[in-house]
Formats: structure tokens, sequence, C-alpha cells
């Protein structure tokens, strides 16, 4: 494949961008990656037809398909969509019958004022969708003003129906909540109908469709072509990526309340993921899981000990690991470092090879392993157009035994010194052109690279400019960031609107979601959302590319950061907890919150501090027990007032309020309540996140009162029975046991 490169100015460094970049990967002996395909800007997800085509999502709407290892001219299809944040085109599933009936699945974010996820089917007409094939499937739930967190991976089962993973909208209480689709695993049948088979089998037509939940954001998942298994990799927060097992419906994996590996006897009701990494900079850690694929070809040239393996890839840090599942444990290895940038998709191909999208490089990437002697080039030099005094740089990748030597040439002619596998030009000047390729040779032989075209000319490079916003520009979440910007060119001028491109990434800690450009304006403005990321390590970084007649382009960027004040918060009595943002916090504590950004505040109660049973009364601000909050200008601090349940001491009614029996292993148990007159009493199950399970009112006598509570199947576990009365409420735990 020839590839081009292109001249490109920041501020005052001079480069030659390639659209075909070559990075210093690291892999095991014998392995090396190989462009399959490029010029695919913010690629999303992709999936093989089994006929070899490959087909690959762009977030702007587009479906391009890869055929005999290249891009066709014309996308498959090219869908109206929403691309702001991590919304677009996002997710493919090709029908088991896809040679027979043609159907093809996308998930993709419709725009409007009502913007929510929808999940269609296609009719392929050869290499392009069939007109007025769409038709829809299901409509998911409607989407905050949060941008991210939207999952969109599909597989299709063992079982032949379609497996929908989608993030929780950035609204972590949805990954608990069964009445919604978001934070959850779906399992519907190819018309979206419900099937047979689901966990929950009542209720809402959304929970009627889960699988599992507990999720915050699985991006990917896959499933194994041989046995069915699922493992789902669900986008951490703060600490830990979770691989997860979802092959057996109903499981609940823990988000909000767990990231990563917890204690079981905690949370005996939440499912740990069978494999979790940690946040960090090195090799097996990272920021975010975006692809993993179970390694199980039907042919391969990869050596034995591969097959069986998961492969998974994280986002920011550029590495491909293993897990070994043929023990109890999930056993981890590295495979790959060094790979190109904002990696995802990683999937196994039909030809037995791995395959996987760089969003930075905008390109599709084959992993092969040959294991030959002769040298063989997986990485030719690209042809380059620079402007005169820039700097000229090719390269080549080669697998072969070592020691390697190369030998560059231009127009056939061998070039003096020019030795390694990168040869530089510095300072091109017009004699330079040519046709320049490198003849890389060991004790077995050589072999001849193609040839690649040195193009340079008289040309200035453009300059770019933002006008707004200005440097040291601030933003507060939920208001509008207005941008301008222009080019000029020395041979062309003041350049139209139409050379200028916008880009606006979102930054996040060590990693940034970027998103499709804003192309042919001058000026904009965009909204930023008052919902989605609440990390308080955030800015926005606008960049201006500007082309001019000649292709050359000059870039210009400013970051903007936000406005930030802190939340404290205290109880009183000291020490107990509230939840932020569905997750619990120890009190007292302080959090550093971007201004604008909504906050949900809650509250645990009934809770126990030195056997001691709190019950939640009040909050200083006087909002609800549980509340949003938009993140104030200025500092804040928030006071839960709690008071004692009475009958938690050595009172009457803790005295002889009883259950029995306790531990139970029926469906029920019987709540012994004195009374002193006649009065009304409300009888609730209620589980550790202090959500309701089933409830019961009932009159009760003067005297002692054994009341029936039946609260049917549930998961083992610790659990309270609260016992409100008219003039108080009593908390008893209840132990369920198998």
């Amino acid at each position: 494949m020839r590839s081009l490169c292109v001249t490109t100015s920041i501020s005052l460094l001079l480069t030659a961008t390639c659209f075909h970049l070559t990075y210093a990967q690291v892999y095991p002996a014998d392995f090396a990656q190989v462009l399959v395909a490029n010029v695919i800007p913010n690629p999303t997800v992709m999936a093989f037809a089994p006929d070899g085509r490959i087909f690959v999502a762009q977030q702007n709407g587009n479906l391009w398909v890869i055929k005999d290892n290249a891009k066709l001219a014309t996308p498959f299809i090219d869908l109206t969509v929403n691309s702001s944040g991590e919304r677009g085109l996002i997710g493919i599933a090709l029908d088991p019958d896809f040679s027979i009936n043609n159907y093809l699945y996308l998930y993709y974010t419709v725009p409007g004022a009502s913007a929510h996820n929808r999940i269609s089917r296609f009719t392929a007409n050869g290499d392009v969708a069939e007109t007025g094939s769409e038709l829809i499937i299901l409509e998911l739930d409607p989407l905050s003003s949060a941008t991210n967190h939207n999952g969109g991976a599909m597989h299709f089962g063992k079982d032949g129906k379609l497996y929908v993973a989608i993030g929780e909208n950035a609204n972590p209480a949805n990954a608990q909540n069964l009445n919604t689709y978001h934070g959850k695993l779906l399992r519907i049948n190819k018309d979206g109908s419900v099937p047979d088979g689901n966990p929950f089998t009542t209720g809402s037509e959304q929970r009627k469709r889960v699988w599992a939940y507990g999720l915050r954001n699985p991006y990917t998942f896959a499933v194994h072509p041989e046995t069915g298994r699922i493992l789902l990799n669900d986008v951490g927060q703060s600490g830990w990526e979770e691989i997860n097992d979802a092959t057996t419906g109903g499981k609940n994996f823990g988000w909000p309340t767990t990231e990563g590996a917890f204690n079981q006897t905690t949370y005996p009701n939440f499912t740990n993921p069978i494999y979790a990494y940690p946040h960090g900079a090195d090799d097996g850690e990272g920021c975010a899981i975006t692809g993993g694929t179970f390694f199980n070809p039907t042919t391969t040239n990869y050596p034995s000990g591969y097959v069986g393996r998961y492969f998974f890839q994280d986002l920011c840090n550029k590495w491909i690991n293993t897990l070994d599942l043929s023990g109890s444990n999930a056993v981890r290895a590295s495979f790959a470092t060094a790979i190109a940038g904002n990696a995802l998709s990683i999937t196994l191909g039909n030809d037995g090879n791995l395959y996987y999208l760089s969003r930075s490089a905008g390109a599709l990437y084959k992993i092969i392993y040959n294991n030959t002697t002769a040298p063989f080039i997986t990485n030719q030099p690209a042809d380059l157009v620079i402007s005169e005094g820039q700097v000229a740089n090719f390269s080549v990748t080669a697998l072969g035994t070592t020691p390697l030597t190369y030998r560059w040439q231009k127009n056939g002619v061998n070039i003096p010194g020019a030795t390694s596998a990168t040869f530089v030009i510095n300072n091109a000047a017009l004699a330079d052109n040519g046709e320049y390729r490198v003849i890389v040779s060991n004790i077995s032989g050589d072999v001849t690279s193609t040839e690649a075209t040195l193009t340079v000319m008289l040309n200035v490079i453009p300059v770019a400019e933002i006008i707004t916003p200005v440097l040291g520009s601030t933003y507060v979440a939920g208001t509008d960031i207005d941008f301008s910007g222009s080019g000029t060119d020395v041979e062309d001028g003041p350049l139209a609107a139409s050379a200028l491109s916008w880009a606006i990434n979102f930054h996040h800690d060590t990693h940034n979601h970027d998103q499709p450009a804003i192309d042919g304006v001058s000026s904009g403005s965009f909204l930023v959302p008052n919902e989605g990321e609440t990390s308080d390590n955030v800015w926005y970084r606008i960049i201006l590319t500007v082309t001019d007649s000649r292709g050359s382009t000059g870039k210009d960027s400013v970051d903007v950061n936000p406005q930030k004040s802190t939340l404290n918060f205290a109880t009183n009595p000291p020490g107990l907890q509230i939840t932020l943002d569905g997750q619990p916090l120890e009190t007292p504590a302080s959090v550093v919150s971007v201004e604008g950004i909504l906050r949900s505040i809650g509250i645990i109660t009934p809770q126990v501090k030195d056997d001691v049973t709190y019950s939640f009364e009040s909050w200083s601000n006087g909002g609800a027990q549980t509340q949003s909050l938009a993140t104030p200008a200025d500092d804040i601090t928030l006071t839960a007032q709690f008071s004692t349940i009475v009958g938690t001491e050595a009172n009457l009614y803790d005295g002889i309020i009883s259950l029995f029996p306790n531990p139970s292993r029926q469906d029920h148990v019987t709540v012994s309540i004195p009374s002193s007159r006649e009065q009304m009493v409300k009888i609730r199950l209620v589980d550790l996140l202090s959500r309701d399970i089933v409830a019961i009112q009932k009159e009760l006598h003067a005297g002692d009162n054994p009341v029936p509570f039946y609260y049917g199947k549930i998961n083992k576990g610790m659990y309270s029975i609260v016992v409100e009365l008219a003039d108080k409420t009593i908390s008893k735990r209840l132990v369920v046991s198998d």
C-alpha cells in the first residue's frame, strides 16, 4: 500500500506528518504489525464478514468496507449521527446468517432534541447498504447532556441472540436501576424483542431485556467462538479496569459501589471481575480497556501457545496483554508495547491474525507472525510531500534473521552512509526530489522495499491563528465555549473558512476524548456538558488546522481549563457515610469539583457505627435525601444530620423485637413486635445500599405480634429489616444463607 505524508506546521516546529505512521512497536520475536488501511479518522469498531471483508465504523457515521487490503472509495453507508463526545456510530454486528440474508446491525446516536442511541438492521447490497433498508430494532433510553459512557459493543452469542453493551451515560445510579438500559448488557432477539431465558421475566420492558448490570462503560466485549463464554470489558473510573464474566445471566458487577476486585463477603450480591488491572503508566496498567478478543482461530500460523488466550488492550499505554484462562485464576502476560496510539477494538480476523484500530493514526493494523530467515518487510516507506527547508523522514520495518542491514537508494543509486532503518534529510531542497527505496539484507538474502516519492515544494507553510478563546481562558460546565480563528498563507493570502478545520478534544487525566473535526468554519461554539465526567483533572484543547492550496498545513492550539471549587462533606455525629455520585464516601471529606458539574449526593440509611444505628434526618442545605447539586462558584460545606434509632440500644424494643429464624434459609421470617396499643406498622426489607426489596403494612394489637414477613427468593447476604412504628423506627440485621 502506498501512503502519503504531508507538510505540517505547529507553531514554529516544522515536521512531515504521515497518514501512514510507523511506530517503534515492540512485539515478541517474529511478530510485527502491518498497515491494512488508513485515512479513517476517529474509527470506533470493526467487524469481519465471512468473505473476508472488514467493516470499519467511523464516529461521524460513515461505515467503510476494507476489501483486499484497501478502503473502498464509497462508504457502505453514511448515517446522520450525533458524534459529540463518545457518541456516534459505535457498534457493529453481522447477522450469523449474513452470507444468506446480508443483514448487518448498527448502534448509533440519533441526533436532535431527544438524543438517544438506536439499534437498527440494514441489508447489504454488495459493498453498500440497500437504499431504504433500515429497520429500527430497538430505541434505547434518552441520553442526558453527558456525552460519554455510551458503550455500543454488539455481538451475537452462540445461542443466536444479540447481546448489546450499554454505558450508564455518566450517571452511576443508572447501573443499578433495572428499569433503564443504561449501564447494562442486554440480550435480545434479532427483532429487538425479549427472548426466553432472560433472568428478569417481569416488570418494565427495559428490565426484561437486561442480561447483566452494575456496569459503568462496557465499551467492548467478546464471545468465545466455541463455548459461548462472554467476557465483558468495563472501563473504570479512578482506579481499575475490569474484565467480567457475563456468560450467566443476572449478574450484578457492582458499579458504582465497587470498582475492581472486592471482598465477596462484604458484597455477597455482586460478582467479582475475573481480572482487573490498575491505573498507572506501566505495561499492564492503563486508563481504559478498549478491546478484548478470544484467540481461538480456525487456522493460524501463530505459535500454539497463544491459542486459547484472551487478548486485551488499553487506550492510553499502547500495550496488548494476554490472559491465560486455563486455570482457576486468570494469569496475565505481556504481548506488545509501544503500539499505535489510542488503540481499540482488537479482533481476531478470519485469517487467524489479530487486527486492531488506532484513533491516533486513523488506521487499521494487522499483527502478523512470520518465522522467516530471509528479510520480510512489514511496513514500507511512505510518499512524502514537504516544503523546502523541512525535514524528510523515511523508515521501514522488517522481520528476518538478525542482524539486518539496510541500504537506502535514491533513483536506484546507493546513498552514502544511509544504512539504518530510517533515512533522514534535514533541510530538504528541490534537488532532493526523487524516488527512494531501501534494500534490507541478512545472511539468508535480501528484499527491496517499494519506492517512495519525495516531493519538495517551493511553498511557505500556512499560519493558523486562534483568536478566541485566548490563552488562559477558563470555563464553567453547562456554558458555551466560543472559538474563532483564521489562516494566512504567503502564496494564497488569507485562507477561506473552507480551509479551516477544528478539533475539540476533551482531556481527562492521562488521556483525551477526541471527536470528529468541525470543518469549513472560521468560528463557532460548543456546549460544555454539566453531566458526565466528574473528575477535576480535565480540560479542553482546541486545535485549529489550516490547509493551503498545495496541501500544506499549519496548526495552532489553546487549552481551556475549568474553574473549580471544593465540596466539603460532614455528618452529625461525625464519621458516617454519604454517597457521592452513587459511591460510598467516608466523612469528613473534601472533593474538588468543576464549577457547574452536577453531582449526585445521597445518604446510606440506616447505618451502624460503634454498635449504634443511625437514621438520616436532614441536609444542612434543606435538600432532599438524594439530591442533585450543581457545583457552585464558591466552596461549600454540606452536613448530613442523623438521629439515633430508638431500639438499637438496651431498651424495650431492642430487647423484645426479634427475627426468627436468623440466619434464614427460607423465603420468610417471623418478626415479633410488641405493642402497647393498636397501631399500624410498616416492615421493609432493604439491602446494604438502602434499596427497598419488599415492604408490607399490618395492623398491630396490644401485646405481642408475631408477623410473618415473606420476601421470596433473594440472594444470600446481609440485609436489614426496618420496622416503622408511629413514634420510632427500629432496624434489625437479617442474614440470608443457603
